[in-house]
């Protein structure tokens, strides 16, 4: 164990096979089946008539970023997590993946049964046996066989992120704050960049406490010398902010006038000096222009999806996609190479796609990578993200 005296961790029972000599027990792999589904390179057309819709926004190969390699293949892979990431670790994968951002299960005690619509009926999808194995009985030792569960597949995600890498874990109440202290250990507490609290709508129904309306999701990076887009996400001024400035130079930005503060100035307000003090006192006066955007913050106001959204999927933990959006934009580049070890809906995929990053997904059930799958292949017919958001 470490023997700084101001060392935090975080103990479960069997994290240690020897706790007084500090072996930690080896991260074993599981005996569980993974197939690799289909590799995907772009958008698929089916018989569609030449001209219904202009594929030059998905990125085609002769425009490519210039770290996007031609012979490359996404993958949508079948299998648990873990054994996923150790083949890749095994393949070459290790210190390759930009930024990797997952949703897994929040140990809430949920059965895991999927519902969805087929027609006007619902129907109940149970568990496979694989699942089953994987989810129902992985808790029944508690919250530690969670987060030994957490604590296996973190290590070797972060084997997995490149030096620039970023990770964001997106979690709630439930056991977020022990896998922040977990993340400090394997991370690096000096690398815990933000907890970002993402708040949505939706409708309210407790009376015993604060109805809650919040995830959280951890953003860590890997070293200190990350990717960081924050020019990608400017979120845009407020009508009241814009009316400020109300002054257009000769290139049409607009600006307010301000008073620089100088010692004995005849200016008493710093702000808004009328106009004229530009031309008979300009060395008291300064231009201050509207900038391009706000910079981002970390509490985010974005929708849940609802039944009537258009990108709502048969799938009840969908992630919006404009939730990450904000995080592939920010924290890759082009060409870069995006990964999400519990795939879920494809959310993750399907924006990765859409903004010309590469990308890995897995998922332990076959349902999850049935609706990942048609929607990537339908994805010619869902909202263009590279257009701005009204």
């Amino acid at each position: 164990m470490n023997e700084n005296k101001k060392y935090v961790e975080l103990i479960w029972y069997q994290k240690y096979d020897k706790l007084e000599l500090g072996q930690k027990m080896p991260i074993e792999k599981p005996n569980l089946p993974f197939q690799v589904v289909e590799t995907v390179n772009k958008p698929r057309l089916k018989d569609l008539e030449e001209g219904l819709f202009d594929t030059s926004k998905y990125y085609p190969e002769n425009e490519y970023p210039s770290n996007y390699p031609k012979d490359w293949k996404n993958l949508l892979i079948w299998g648990d997590n873990k054994l996923v990431m150790s083949s890749l670790i095994k393949q070459g994968w290790a210190g390759k993946i930009n930024l990797i951002y997952i949703d897994p299960p929040f140990f809430t005690g949920a059965d895991f049964t999927v519902r969805t619509k087929l027609g006007d009926e619902e129907i109940e999808k149970e568990p496979s046996i694989i699942e089953e194995r994987a989810y129902k009985d992985t808790w029944s030792g508690g919250i530690a066989s969670y987060l030994k569960y957490m604590y296996e597949r973190l290590v070797l995600m972060r084997d997995l992120l490149a030096e620039n890498g970023s990770i964001y874990v997106h979690l709630d109440w439930h056991v977020g704050h022990y896998v922040k202290v977990m993340m400090d250990e394997i991370f690096g507490y000096e690398n815990c960049q933000n907890e970002i609290v993402w708040c949505y709508r939706e409708a309210i129904n407790s009376k015993k406490r604060w109805n809650r309306k919040h995830d959280i999701i951890l953003f860590y990076s890997k070293t200190d010398n990350f990717i960081f887009n924050y020019n990608q996400v400017l979120e845009r001024h407020s009508e009241e902010t814009i009316k400020k400035y109300r002054h257009i130079d000769e290139e049409g930005r607009k600006y307010r006038l301000m008073g620089r503060g100088l010692k004995d100035s005849p200016i008493t307000s710093q702000r808004d000096v009328p106009i004229e003090w530009e031309k008979t006192h300009p060395e008291l006066v300064y231009r201050h222009y509207l900038p391009e955007g706000k910079l981002p913050v970390d509490y985010w106001f974005i929708d849940i999806i609802n039944q009537a959204s258009p990108e709502r999927v048969a799938f009840d933990t969908q992630k919006p996609e404009k939730l990450l959006k904000r995080i592939i934009l920010a924290s890759s580049n082009p060409g870069d190479i995006v990964a999400d070890f519990f795939c879920g809906s494809g959310t993750t995929l399907a924006v990765a796609e859409k903004l010309g990053r590469r990308w890995i997904g897995c998922d332990l059930s076959k349902f999850a990578i049935q609706v990942t799958r048609k929607r990537l292949l339908d994805i010619h017919n869902s909202k263009d993200l590279t257009e701005e958001e009204k």
